[in-house]
């Protein structure tokens, strides 16, 4: 095998091969804490990655789970679709979402989409429009206080 230290550059492949072997950089192994580094961000890239492909959070699992819900949005299933994504995935991360687990009308799910809202508000990462800010003004006046308190809050 060819060097640096020839008169051409080396392909794609023999840097690989060098790196793989040890070679490269000052001709030293890696270290463990290297590799635990690389792997590290070899996954975390591999999420952006899964990420692109997808709005919903939980790459191609979420996405699924996220087309569930809508796909039961009006039905009977809503309610058992919300927790399933719930269980799997947490608190709905887009508004088009999180407004169809406010629909499901149940309270633990209200108040994780509400919850999922305050975060997002603290973060500076919300805006509220339309369709989902109707439906917080009606939570605002319901009879259960943490609904309603969360709501109140998100309307300020």
């Amino acid at each position: 095998m060819k060097m640096a230290s020839d008169d051409r550059k080396l392909s794609y492949s023999e840097r690989d091969r060098m790196r793989r072997e040890g070679g490269g950089a000052g001709g030293r192994p890696r270290s463990a804490r290297a590799k635990i580094d690389e792997e590290k961000r070899s996954r975390e890239a591999l999420v952006v990655a899964d990420a692109l492909f997808t709005d919903e959070s939980g790459g191609q699992e979420g996405k699924a789970l996220a087309d569930a819900v809508r796909a039961a949005h009006g039905t009977t299933d809503l309610s058992a679709a919300c927790r399933a994504y719930l269980e799997a995935i947490g608190p709905p991360a887009t508004d088009a979402l999180t407004s169809i687990f406010l629909d499901a009308g149940e309270k633990e799910l209200s108040l994780s989409a509400l919850d999922e809202l305050l975060r997002r508000k603290g973060a500076g990462d919300l805006e509220l429009d339309g369709g989902l800010r109707r439906q917080i003004r009606i939570l605002s006046e319901d009879f259960d206080d943490d609904l309603a308190s969360r709501a109140e809050e998100l309307l300020e």
